[in-house]
């Protein structure tokens, strides 16, 4: 079952989620956080393969200064491509955002067409998976090549680092222009560091 995380500043709708979903996915609560940057630590670090964020997250909590779209959209700038809906009582207000309105639903449509959410979203889940184990192979097939690598590989090599890190722990990603290979001891670095990602992968997957 997968763990995904229901994101409200009202615990009483967090509850009725929980149990609408119970037999589908193991939902947790994480807490609202004033500062945007230590939700999406929180949501990192929980290490759950979705989120379902409702739209108004300040209803009863006057100190949140962003909305459901600002905490998704900061998401996947972290993260690329992660499985994520918004939910919403006021659906024409939300798709007025900058934000795909296929990740934007009405509370009252997931309510009464729960299977087809709950299809879609293990849906996004296995895709967003898949993706992961793919750029994880031909990392590790790069690894291996290695020190044969050609210009293209390396390049290669820097993108899926790249990518790997922001879907493991974004947050503490390093700038591309700060791997760029001009000397044996970075490209050294290099592996290493994509050899402790895959080592990460490997050790949640187990």
């Amino acid at each position: 079952m997968y763990r995904i995380a229901y994101i409200d500043d009202e615990t009483n709708i967090v509850r009725q989620f929980q149990a609408t979903m119970d037999e589908d996915f193991d939902v947790i609560e994480i807490d609202l956080k004033e500062n945007i940057e230590d939700m999406i630590e929180d949501i990192i670090e929980s290490k759950v393969s979705a989120v379902v964020i409702d739209f108004n997250l300040n209803s009863s909590k006057s100190e949140i200064h962003y909305n459901g779209v600002d905490l998704l959209n900061y998401l996947f700038g972290v993260m690329e491509n992660f499985p994520g809906y918004i939910l919403t009582s006021f659906e024409s207000e939300a798709e007025g955002t900058l934000l795909d309105p296929d990740l934007i639903r009405a509370k009252e449509f997931v309510r009464d067409h729960k299977d087809w959410f709950v299809h879609k979203l293990k849906k996004k889940i296995e895709s967003h998976n898949k993706q992961i184990d793919l750029f994880k192979s031909e990392l590790s097939n790069l690894n291996r090549k290695f020190p044969n690598l050609n210009s293209k590989e390396e390049e290669r090599l820097i993108f899926l680092d790249d990518y790997l890190e922001k879907n493991s722990n974004g947050y503490k990603s390093l700038p591309s222009e700060v791997k760029k290979i001009s000397n044996d001891a970075r490209l050294d670095r290099l592996i290493l560091l994509s050899q402790r990602l895959i080592d990460e992968f490997k050790n949640e997957r187990e």
